[in-house]
């Protein structure tokens, strides 16, 4: 590419995705994209970006089938969850949950930083010890709007590794 048509196309993208509200849709939409392939769940489908909590937006859904859970091969995760299989008596109904958020700390066309995590907890029934948490960080900054566009979708990948 030259330098006139790299120019083009930066102003271009700048023109489509500079105001903020069209950061969050460009953020939101992306992640809902990989909801379908990462935490649904036969409970939870077609799962949507919501706020989660302070500047956090993301989704949550539960696994309630032990076998469903068992697929991932995250050793870390997959060795509580055989735990919490053993430990539970089926008749508990135990279950495992799954978040994919982004913390924004700045999101603005000219630089950024967004916190992306993937969580896998089986902590049932109150999900509230560390211990049996599995939770992935990728800290994504960016200099400029072409770089948020071509790498969000990678550091969420990056982060989703934790669901595989």
């Amino acid at each position: 590419m030259s330098d006139k048509q790299i120019q083009e196309w930066k102003e271009k993208i700048q023109s489509r995705y500079g105001e903020e509200s069209n950061l969050y849709e460009y953020l939101f939409s992306t992640m809902d994209n990989f909801y379908y392939r990462y935490i649904e769940t036969t409970q939870d489908k077609n799962l949507k970006t919501s706020e989660i909590g302070d500047q956090t937006w993301g989704a949550r859904s539960t696994e309630n089938s032990m076998v469903d859970a068992l697929r991932l091969t995250n050793p870390i995760a997959k060795k509580g969850i055989i735990e919490l299989a053993k430990s539970t008596p089926k008749s508990m109904n135990p279950s495992v949950k799954y978040e994919l958020s982004a913390n924004v700390k700045d999101l603005k066309s000219q630089k950024g930083e967004i916190h992306l995590s993937g969580i896998i907890d089986w902590g049932f029934p109150e999900y509230n010890d560390e211990s049996k948490r599995f939770k992935k960080t990728v800290q994504f900054r960016y200099s400029e709007l072409s770089q948020f566009r071509k790498e969000l979708a990678l550091k969420l990948e990056e982060v989703c590794e934790a669901f595989l």
